[in-house]
């Protein structure tokens, strides 16, 4: 930056001279950042890494379990009837389903009123108790006794798992109170224990609302909460929802209509394909995260020979006594010479399907396992005292200390340039009165020549 003070009575370029001299106290600031700047890089560099570790972690946590190599699919042989789902712990297994059926919730309707938003008659205390156990009182006075009102005021009930609505019929409005759940034990009555017109239970005032009555326009139950029943290979299953999820471990029934199906549970050999499909395909993100990190801004850093050389070294062991194979390329899982790992389906598909447990336990042996023994050192690279973590941490320093260092530079700079500044700007004074008497002089000795 120029500094353009010293030089304007000289006329002396001293302002050049001193950007070229505050250049050179400048240099070791500049190193300094250039420092900062590198240890940066590399910082992000090792992000990238350490990422990199983390996702190929990920991919072989599920895989060090059982679970990861017994994942289940369902089917239906009527969807109409039912649909299953199968969860952890399922077993290859078929079941005869018949339902009789379906659990359903109550519903009740109101006497009928002209419309929603004209006063019922009467005040009072509306109760709706759930289940004949658990009690909730609507008060109604005369700023919420219509239909709309008794509505919202129900709806804005705590806990109250019941849901009011207004519906208008052709003979006018009536209040629908509908369960949030089906089956018996969300069943719900309605009394009144006040009504400030006529009885508790009769055809006028407050509790005409719900009056049971033989007329048309009297309240009247339109669902009555049910469970729904089914048989499961002729066994009688009783459930509250039409979601059925405890009559076999593992697997979820949603009933749709009665009816007949049979459900089939059968080991789902696509998805631990993918499992083991999105292991190579983390492998080989790191490798070549590794590969791009040695060429480029961690060419001279010696950790990601370690990280490389650990992971291969996990590869190369072989899984002693945990079945038929012991290593990846007996299931069809190899690298090439350039590290890049790969699957050929036709021989893990094969050996999947002949010898599953063997190829489980190739993965999820808890001494010999890969995925094992790979996940934990993983962990290991992670762990702020690993590879990656005591790097990261040593450029953190690092750069802390060149951060220290450049404010003592910048500093040092600030008071040289301000010790320039004042010299220069002396300097230019003094070449400026020299220059002055040297014009007087000359002028004077002129007129003494004439």
């Amino acid at each position: 930056m120029a500094i353009g003070i010293p030089g304007i009575g000289s006329g002396l370029d001293l302002s050049t001279v001193l950007d070229q001299m505050l250049a050179i106290e400048r240099r070791p600031l500049d190193r300094n950042l250039a420092k900062q700047s590198n240890i940066d890089t590399q910082i992000s560099a090792y992000g990238t890494i350490k990422s990199a570790v983390s996702s190929f972690k990920s991919a072989l946590s599920a895989l060090r379990y059982p679970t990861a190599f017994n994942p289940a699919t369902a089917t239906s042989s009527s969807s109409t009837v039912a649909t299953a789902t199968a969860t952890g712990g399922a077993v290859a297994s078929s079941y005869a389903l018949v339902v009789t059926n379906l659990a359903t919730a109550q519903k009740t309707a109101s006497t009928v009123y002209t419309d929603g938003t004209t006063a019922i008659g009467g005040t009072g205390t509306m109760r709706i108790r759930v289940n004949d156990t658990t009690n909730y009182d609507i008060d109604i006075t005369g700023s919420n006794n219509t239909l709309e009102g008794i509505r919202d005021a129900i709806n804005n009930t705590a806990d109250l798992d019941v849901t009011a609505s207004v519906i208008n019929e052709d003979d006018g409005s009536r209040l629908i109170l509908t369960s949030d759940s089906t089956g018996t034990s969300n069943d719900f009555a309605v009394t009144f224990t006040s009504d400030s017109v006529g009885g508790l239970d009769d055809d006028d005032g407050l509790s005409k609302l719900f009056y049971m009555g033989a007329a048309d326009t009297t309240a009247e139950t339109v669902t009555t909460a049910v469970d729904a029943q089914v048989t499961i290979d002729g066994f009688d299953v009783t459930s509250t929802s039409n979601t059925i999820s405890t009559a076999v471990s593992g697997l979820t029934i949603d009933l749709v209509a009665a009816g007949s199906s049979t459900l089939t549970v059968s080991r789902d050999d696509a998805a631990i394909k993918t499992s083991i499909e999105d292991f190579v395909d983390k492998y080989n993100a790191l490798q070549s995260a590794i590969t791009t990190a040695r060429a480029g801004d961690l060419s001279n850093d010696s950790s990601l020979t370690f990280i490389r050389s650990g992971i291969n070294n996990v590869l190369n062991t072989a899984a002693s006594g945990v079945g038929d194979y012991s290593s990846l390329a007996e299931i069809g899982i190899s690298r090439d010479r350039f590290g890049v790992m790969s699957i050929d389906s036709t021989v893990f598909d094969s050996v999947l399907s002949s010898n599953h447990e063997d190829v489980m336990a190739l993965f999820t042996d808890n001494t010999e396992g890969f995925a094992d023994r790979l996940y934990s050192y993983a962990d290991d690279l992670l762990d702020t005292d690993g590879a990656i973590g005591s790097r990261e941490a040593s450029l953190a320093d690092t750069k802390s200390y060149l951060q220290i260092a450049e404010a003592s530079l910048q500093d040092r700079l600030d008071s040289v340039e301000a010790r320039l500044v004042k010299q220069f700007a002396q300097l230019d004074a003094t070449v400026s009165s020299l220059n002055s008497m040297s014009s007087y002089l000359t002028q004077q000795l002129a007129t003494f020549n004439q």
